[in-house]
């Protein structure tokens, strides 16, 4: 069995390989996975409508590479900034999100924080900061799992409605919002049709020299997102459950003086 395996993946890799040369520049082989894997490639989709014209983006966390060759690929200027160091990107900025940031106000058209937010002890006074970074009529995108307490690292436990009030207290408007984590993406990773989809691109590799990975992934995330974006989606039964947001710069929303507002009218019920 075990040489059966090695061979399919054996052929994976030449699959990858030559997704890579359809590439109108040269990107690393592990970049190139998420082009070719229906999830990975809607976190690409959706990062890349979001960001929509943005010229100058900056990543917040980008493990990997994937946000930073997803968006050169089409002619934009990302900086990468992460806590660890990523041997695949290049001018990489060293940096703790949970500190300011090394960058003067207003320097990006965008910023973008893919499943970051949960790691951050300082989520609050990050997105103050990311905020400054941003240029007035900037972006922020996100991409955000909900319930999800599963690795020690994520010390933040997000719902649908705690996300929201953040972004507000922060000085953020969510003008764009997909939920995400089922549909289309997760049966396509099934193993079976997984293969399925592996073949195909194979033969459609030795008729016509190209595989067809984008087109197909393309179709299914733009039905994910058509899901995700309907009432009550189906999405909120996967473990994968989450979202992808863009957000625009807005006044915060003063919780302290809610909170006061609602505890001395609590106050007030008790006396009486």
């Amino acid at each position: 069995m075990a040489g059966p395996m090695r061979r399919l993946r054996d052929v994976y890799e030449e699959l990858v390989a030559a997704s890579c040369s359809e590439q109108p520049f040269p990107i690393p082989t592990s970049v190139q996975r998420y082009f070719n894997n229906p999830l990975g490639f809607e976190y690409v989709t959706a990062v890349r409508r979001f960001v929509g014209s943005a010229e100058r983006v900056l990543i917040i966390g980008d493990g990997g590479g994937r946000d930073y060759f997803s968006l050169k690929l089409l002619g934009k200027r990302p900086v990468v900034m992460d806590i660890a160091p990523q041997s695949v990107i290049p001018d990489l900025v060293i940096a703790d999100a949970n500190s300011p940031l090394p960058f003067a106000p207003g320097t990006f058209d965008a910023v973008v924080m893919a499943e970051v937010l949960e790691h951050l002890p300082q989520d609050y006074l990050a997105l103050q900061r990311v905020r400054e970074v941003v240029k007035d009529d900037g972006a922020l995108i996100l991409t955000v799992p909900y319930y999800n307490d599963a690795t020690l690292s994520h010390v933040r436990v997000h719902s649908p409605e705690s996300i929201k009030r953040l972004l507000q207290a922060a000085g953020w408007r969510i003008t764009a919002y997909i939920e995400r984590g089922g549909g289309l993406c997760r049966l396509a990773g099934w193993f079976p049709l997984l293969m399925g989809l592996h073949a195909a691109n194979l033969v459609a590799r030795m008729l016509r020299g190209r595989t067809f990975y984008q087109a197909i992934n393309r179709r299914i995330a733009a039905f994910d997102f058509w899901l995700g974006s309907r009432p009550n989606s189906f999405h909120r039964f996967s473990i994968l459950y989450g979202a992808f947001i863009q957000c625009a710069k807005a006044r915060p929303v003063d919780w302290a003086s809610l909170n006061a507002a609602e505890f001395e009218e609590m106050g007030r019920q008790v006396v009486r």
